[in-house]
């Protein structure tokens, strides 16, 4: 009878050692069953901006190592387009011996992003096994910050089932980074069309699925720590249907082929991180209770990138450090400035910009640690083309106008609702610059300006001269 087992992961979130130990795993099961087929396949998430390797690939490196361990196919997840924008999902797609498969993200005009597919045929063990992958919305985010597209999911996925079942399919599997909730609704609403949905983004633990009617719903936990396993019969009338989940125990072996991956993309890394890219005139200090050298450098940067009246940016997203003086090196920079924010400009009222620098210079509220930031506290907004100076907000050298469009540089930090300085009222429609991350935009700003001068003295006394604003 023709048959297939489908390995799953999802949600590994950088966990290079932990995905290692899966690659044994999957080969030691396709070794443990030579007459049935197997194809492994992930359902998103496997980069991790906290991961070292993962950070300065900006994801890419996971799938490199992901395609090590045997990887047939992967969906998309948020960890990697919701920080850098789809734009890097080429690069992933580059890097990946496998389809990406996302058809629900599209451009302006209704195509796919580029890099991935919508769908995928596979045929193995006797079987003709049609793939499509999905993807959270992030309820709406990628509409209102990217200006993509999201097509609703149930009538499309309904169309590509469709399709691939009119190409031959025997069975359709459905790679979803919904959530688990989303799944069952699927589910539940496609009877007939979808067999199994392979889910993830809400790290749920199912050890033997869910059945909804005739779908399977299968996730697999979290970082590698699980294998979900599907076994799918067909004698050409039937379908049958069986999941499990496989521990990952701590001491399995790691595949030899994913650790010489990782150690082969570590040493890409560090020549590229040991190139000297600029020269700063002067240490720049780091403090997210005052005014501080990196802060203005990265506003300066940003004024003049985003070619803006002026910048303003919080310290504490954006570093984590110091940088010394003179000869930067790429390590150097990207270490101290860790930050996937992107650069992005938006128009602001001069009493829109006031307050959003109350709020920003308001020494409760910078010393604040969010979730998103990791333990490190928000710091206070620093200024490029505006300064305090006699009790007077001066931008460009005249007093702020409050009814006047200021056209304001900074990031998604400072002017999407995540961040909590714009007020939601506003409706701020910020332009980002896309796929560039905080650090590579100081990074190309330093190439012009050597050594780079970054004075301080723009803030004074700040706290009084709002109090007296308009």
């Amino acid at each position: 009878m023709p048959a297939i087992t489908i390995l799953h992961t999802n949600d590994i979130h950088g966990r290079i050692e932990g995905l290692a130990r899966v690659a044994t795993l999957v080969e030691r099961t396709r070794a443990a069953q030579p007459a049935t087929p197997l194809l492994y396949v992930d359902a998103g998430d496997s980069e991790e901006t906290s991961v070292r390797l993962s950070n300065l690939t900006k994801g890419t490196a996971m799938h490199h190592l992901l395609s090590a361990a045997g990887c047939a196919a992967a969906t998309v997840g948020n960890a990697a387009p919701l920080r850098y924008g789809h734009q890097v999902l080429a690069d992933h797609a580059a890097a990946a011996r496998y389809p990406l498969l996302l058809a629900n993200l599209r451009l302006p005009g209704g195509a796919p992003v580029p890099g991935v597919q919508l769908t995928h045929m596979v045929a193995a063990g006797g079987m003709r096994l049609g793939l499509l992958g999905i993807t959270t919305d992030m309820e709406g985010e990628y509409e209102r910050e990217f200006e993509l597209k999201t097509p609703a999911v149930l009538p499309l996925v309904r169309e590509l089932a469709a399709a691939l079942r009119q190409d031959g399919a025997d069975a359709i599997v459905l790679l979803s980074h919904l959530g688990l909730a989303a799944d069952r609704a699927l589910a539940a609403e496609l009877q007939g069309a979808l067999d199994v949905i392979i889910g993830a983004h809400t790290h749920d633990l199912l050890p033997s699925g869910e059945q909804i009617g005739s779908v399977l719903v299968a996730q697999a936990g979290e970082y590698a720590q699980h294998i979900g396993r599907i076994d799918l019969e067909y004698d050409g009338e039937r379908l049958s249907v069986r999941a499990s989940v496989l521990p990952v125990p701590g001491d399995t072996p790691p595949a030899p082929a994913v650790l010489a991956a990782a150690a082969e993309q570590e040493a890409q890394v560090a020549q590229f991180l040991s190139e000297v890219i600029g020269e700063l005139a002067a240490p720049l200090d780091f403090a997210t209770d005052r005014e501080c050298g990196v802060g203005n450098l990265l506003a300066d940067a940003l004024r003049e990138r985003m070619q803006a009246d002026l910048a303003l940016v919080a310290a504490g997203q954006a570093f984590s450090m110091a940088l010394p003086g003179g000869p930067l090196t790429r390590l150097a920079l990207w270490d101290a400035c860790p930050s996937s924010a992107n650069p992005a400009v938006v128009s602001l009222t001069g009493a829109q910009l006031v307050e959003l620098l109350r709020r920003g210079l308001d020494l409760a509220f910078a010393a604040e640690r969010p979730r998103m930031l990791r333990g490190q506290a928000r710091g206070l907004f620093h200024l490029s083309g505006a300064t305090f100076h006699n009790g007077q907000l001066l931008i460009g050298g005249q007093p702020v106008d409050p009814a006047r469009e200021y056209l304001v540089a900074g990031s998604d930090w400072e002017f999407a609702h995540y961040g909590g300085y714009a007020a939601a009222e506003w409706r701020l429609q910020p332009r980002y610059d896309m796929p560039i991350i905080l650090r590579e935009a100081i990074e190309q700003y330093l190439a012009v300006h050597r050594p780079a001068h970054v004075p301080l003295g723009r803030l004074g006394a700040a706290w009084n001269a709002l109090d007296e604003q308009p």
